[in-house]
């Protein structure tokens, strides 16, 4: 989904300044995000959040909030840590997220959004302006 949206938008991956992953905080799903994520990026994955350490999943919702906060990181230029990230998964190492906040690397974001039953998105959006 993610080189779908890509396509779609007629964009490169380098394009893309910030993701924010679905990181339900589970091995399987954050492993299976983190391959994903390094085969369209490689080594050079932008900063990569998540807000269901904050906000819990919301099940539905969820991906509606991911969207309103990446647009609000676009507009801002900014990737917030996950404030409560001790260790990354075995899996994981190779995810480009830390606890602290830094620069997106431009105002494209990636979000990333899946669900039961098989839901399996990826949106890229910019904020106006």
């Amino acid at each position: 989904s993610i080189q779908a949206a890509l396509d779609d938008a007629g964009m490169m991956a380098a394009d893309v300044g910030l993701v924010v992953a679905h990181g339900n905080g589970t091995p399987r799903s954050d492993v299976s995000e983190t391959r994903a994520l390094n085969a369209i990026f490689g080594r050079d994955m932008p900063p990569v959040t998540s807000s269901k350490w904050a906000a819990g999943h919301l099940f539905a919702a969820a991906g509606m909030l991911d969207l309103v906060i990446a647009l609000e990181l676009s507009r801002r230029g900014v990737v917030p840590g996950v404030g409560n990230l001790q260790a990354l998964a075995s899996g994981c190492a190779d995810l480009n997220v830390t606890a602290h906040t830094r620069d997106a690397r431009s105002s494209v974001a990636l979000v990333l959004s899946r669900g039961f039953g098989g839901t399996n998105s990826a949106v890229l959006l910019k904020a106006a302006g």
